[in-house]
């Protein structure tokens, strides 16, 4: 605290925990103190080594995020999954429902497209929208389950 004579109690109601009031010896007047900050305040080398610093991270920050998307598109391209080769077809038509022709059919369209060195298909599953009918069975099989457990 540092004397202030100037100041007054209304000056600092806001933050009333940075003044005092003492009673004087020699006089009837109390005597005003105020806290005084041991500091510069904002500089302008301070300033810019924050600048700098805000910089900085913001730049390891960017590289790092370009490291992993790096790192991310190596990982992918390192594990081969059933995606990779899958081909799905919308909307076919009804009636093609036979593996072999469309294991024809993809080995043709490729062996047109790349040559007929490329033109290999492995295993080719037809796989139809029929939600209901599978767990209308799943759930036959657990009720089958059942009466074969209490037989």
């Amino acid at each position: 605290f540092v004397p202030c004579p100037s100041c007054t109690i209304e000056n600092f109601a806001g933050v009333p925990h940075r003044i005092a009031t003492a009673a004087s010896q020699y006089n009837d007047e109390d005597l005003v103190f105020v806290v005084k900050n041991h500091c510069d305040g904002a500089k302008l080398p301070l300033a810019l080594v924050n600048y700098a610093t805000l910089l900085f991270v913001i730049y390891g920050m960017s590289r790092i995020n370009r490291h992993l998307k790096e790192q991310e598109v190596k990982f992918d391209e390192d594990e081969q999954t059933a995606q990779d080769y899958s081909i799905v077809v919308k909307n076919p038509p009804p009636d093609a429902t036979d593996p072999g022709e469309w294991k024809a059919f993809f080995e043709g369209a490729v062996a047109a497209e790349f040559g007929p060195e490329g033109a290999h298909v492995t295993c080719c599953t037809i796989a139809r929208d029929n939600y209901l009918l599978v767990r209308a069975l799943v759930r036959r099989r657990e009720i089958m389950q059942k009466l074969k457990g209490k037989i």
